[in-house]
């Protein structure tokens, strides 16, 4: 039986809600704030859900990956929670080094 968890967000992740944010409202402010206001939905309905999306081991050991329309949302999972490291861009070239920083 999946476990519902309660999510977080690392100082990264929050980085990045902000670029995607202000990236976004060059061009709409609305726009932007719904995009990431689903994005946060995402992760909410995910960690209620208990879905802890896909492996993305060959990035970092423990990462898991939830793609989210052209974002994909990394997270670590653990017993009563799940803590979201990134959230980047589906195209963007990845590497272990762009999920180094702590969670905390």
């Amino acid at each position: 039986m999946i476990e519902a968890r309660h999510y977080r967000l690392s100082p990264a992740a929050i980085e990045d809600l902000i670029g995607i944010f202000d990236f976004i409202a060059q061009d709409n402010p609305d726009a932007a704030l719904r995009f990431v206001r689903a994005i946060e939905a995402k992760i909410k309905s995910a960690a209620a859900a208990g879905y802890t999306g896909v492996a993305r081991d060959w990035l970092a050991p423990g990462l898991r990956a939830l793609p989210y329309r052209d974002r994909c949302i990394y997270l670590r999972v653990y017993d009563t929670r799940i803590v979201v490291i990134r959230i980047l861009h589906g195209r963007q070239d990845l590497s272990p080094d762009d999920f180094t920083e702590s969670e905390t």
